[in-house]
């Protein structure tokens, strides 16, 4: 049995892939294996990775809704709208929990030797790193070397400019790009070689954007797949994170213009999702 992706290749059909996803999400092995007998039964040949994905999910959801969502961790991160910048304030949200001060978007934009640059976040702790954030709404591409080197050439043109005296030039000691996707093997290289820090998914090993976020429990609001009205509005007040749903007053939820009983629905699911 053949499955296409979504830029047309067609592989073979893994079934051992659909356990090792079902456990990740935190089934058993027992419960893994019964996931797969019941979506290996439904699935045909050719079948789209979208739609393979989505009847794994319902299958999943019959078991536990809890774990179910996070299965759709990674998707539900390339989901965060980029007209609103959600990724960038997402991982802003990250950086604080893991202990950074941090900056989005710093305004006035700082200053290098040569010109100003427009920065992600500018987070410290001990150390001042300038970040880039690659959001990709594909998530299984790579993301590749010209990434890394923009963002060391960056790094290099700030430092320079904040060595120089430069009106709004900012102290910043190292370089960090921060992606929703794997990593290319040049980009892995060339960071370690310039001491980029890297952070991507899976990687580094325990480090990756997905052991920071099961780490902090900090799933993003996409996850609960909320109407695109519900998640409008929950964008506009920077509510992009589940505890940030949970944390809501009264008032404020009433604030939000919401059918009440639509907040309270996804308001279950995110409960469902941290008991996990």
């Amino acid at each position: 049995m053949k499955v296409e992706d979504a830029h047309g290749n067609v592989r073979k059909y893994k079934p051992e892939k659909i356990v090792r996803s079902a456990k990740r999400a935190g089934f058993s092995e027992g419960q893994g294996e019964r996931i797969e007998e019941e979506v290996t039964g439904r699935i045909w040949d050719d079948i789209t990775t979208r739609k393979l994905h989505s009847i794994v999910f319902e299958e999943m959801e019959k078991l536990d809704r809890g774990y179910a969502l996070r299965y759709r961790l990674r998707e539900s991160i390339a989901e965060l709208d980029p007209r609103y910048h959600e990724f960038e304030k997402y991982v802003t949200y990250l950086l604080e929990d893991e202990g950074f001060d941090t900056s989005w978007s710093p305004r006035p934009k700082p200053q290098g030797e040569c010109i100003d640059h427009e920065i992600d976040v500018m987070a410290e702790r001990g150390k001042s790193f300038v970040v880039e954030c690659k959001h990709h709404y594909h998530h299984h591409r790579f993301t590749g070397l010209d990434v890394a080197m923009r963002q060391q050439a960056r790094l290099e043109d700030l430092r320079k400019g904040n060595d120089l005296g430069v009106k709004n030039s900012v102290e910043a000691d190292k370089a960090w790009v921060i992606v929703n996707t794997k990593l290319s093997d040049h980009a892995k290289e060339y960071a370690k070689c310039k001491g980029i820090r890297m952070t991507a998914w899976k990687y580094p090993e325990g480090e990756g954007l997905d052991s920071i976020i099961e780490r902090n429990k900090a799933y993003p609001i996409t996850m609960l797949r909320p109407p695109h009205h519900v998640k409008v509005e929950l964008s506009k007040r920077n509510i992009l994170i589940v505890n940030q749903l949970l944390e809501l007053t009264p008032e404020q939820k009433r604030d939000l213009g919401l059918d009440e009983k639509v907040i309270e629905d996804i308001q279950e699911q995110a409960r469902d999702l941290l008991k996990t």
